[in-house]
Parts: C-alpha cells; structure tokens; sequence
C-alpha cells in the first residue's frame, strides 16, 4: 500500500531556482536555434515561409504555452509588476514600441523588396518604396497595436483576477 502513497520531499529552493534558471537558458537557445535556422535557410534556399513551419510552431508554441501558463497561474501581473519596478520603461510601453518597431521594419523591407524588385528606374524605385512602406505601415500598424497590446492588457487583467482569487 506504500507505492501508491505520495511522499512529499522537501525541497530546497536554491536547487529548484537553479533548475529554473537553466530550463530558461535551455528556452532561448531553442529560440536562438530556430531564429538561425531560418536565417541559413533564407539564405541557402531563398525566402519561402513553408519552410519554416516547424521553426513557426516552436517559437510561437512555445511563447504562446509560457503566455498561457503565467496567466492562468496568476504569475503574469506578478512579472508585469516586477519589471516595471526593476525598469525606468513600463512593460506596457516596451510592448508597444515593440509593435511600432516591427511594423516599421516590416515595412521598410516590404517597400525594398518592392523598389528592388518591381521599379525600373531609380525615381520608380524611390516610389514605389514609399509607397509600399507607408501603406504597410497603415495596414500592419494598427493590427499590430491592436494584437499585441490586446493580449498584453487581457493577459495582464485575466492573470490579476486568478491573483484576486486566489486570495
């Protein structure tokens, strides 16, 4: 009757940090993994995003089941909080400079592609650049804004109401 009886062990809090500390480093050396292995595949085979499906599935799998987790354990606003108190920037405004940074690069490499590859003159090129880079600002710009700083804020609400409860 004893091997179906759970012990509880003590454990010390030096070695679980430790552990802790190790699986985020093995965490962004995944990331690093696949962020390389996109660029060598660009690189050596060209841009086509079927390719990097698997890369697609870890990184945003990964990032999404850490999201899911420090929310629905209430860990989030607790990190939120953290940050903010350790950081002269908010999170919140770091998540949307993060946002406004992304798109604005987007668009820039969507304005080159399109100048480089479509124009056949350099006052065509410097058009179409323009052009393509500030309608894909206007497009990609607010949905961007809209998505990240969505989950940031619902993340933030959701993960201080579990806080809340729990108390």
């Amino acid at each position: 009757m004893m091997l179906l009886k759970r012990t509880h062990k003590v454990k010390d809090e030096r070695i679980e940090n430790t552990r802790n500390m190790i699986y985020k480093e093995l965490y962004h050396i995944i990331m690093a993994c696949c962020v390389i292995s996109m660029l060598v595949k660009t690189y050596k085979y060209g841009i086509g995003n079927q390719d990097f499906v698997l890369e697609y599935i870890i990184i945003f799998g990964g990032s999404l089941y850490y999201l899911a987790r420090s929310v629905s354990l209430g860990v989030f606003s607790d990190e939120v909080e953290m940050h903010d108190r350790q950081s002269k920037t908010p999170l919140s405004k770091k998540t949307l400079y993060g946002s406004i940074g992304f798109a604005v690069v987007m668009s820039i490499v969507m304005g080159v592609n399109s100048a480089v590859s479509y124009a056949e003159g350099s006052s065509q090129g410097l058009w179409y650049f323009t052009l393509v880079a500030l309608v894909s600002i206007l497009i990609y710009l607010p949905f961007l804004l809209l998505l990240s700083g969505g989950i940031f804020y619902i993340s933030k609400k959701i993960s201080s109401k579990k806080q809340e409860d729990d108390k």
